[in-house]
């Protein structure tokens, strides 16, 4: 059985009434667990800019140049 891998950019508010956008993204599998790897990104003001960087994101990840930034030592740390 297979799972259909789809993004949707959704609205939520915060407390102040203010209308944001946030998106899921599934990167794939992850080698050493294999599990899904998702990422979620937020506060975006408008739904084009939400958009805009969903497809910025497939892109990269189609063309394998997406990295999350993720510290792994203390020199990773520090450099970031």
């Amino acid at each position: 059985m297979t799972k259909k891998k789809t993004t949707s950019i959704e609205s939520y508010k915060l407390k102040n009434g203010k209308k944001l956008y946030r998106f899921k993204v599934y990167l794939g599998i992850d080698p050493l667990t294999g599990k899904e790897i998702r990422t979620t990104r937020s506060k975006y003001k408008t739904k084009k800019e939400a958009e805009l960087a969903l497809a910025r994101i497939k892109l990269e990840i189609a063309n394998g140049t997406f990295k999350k930034q993720r510290a792994e030592t203390y020199k990773d740390v520090y450099d970031l």
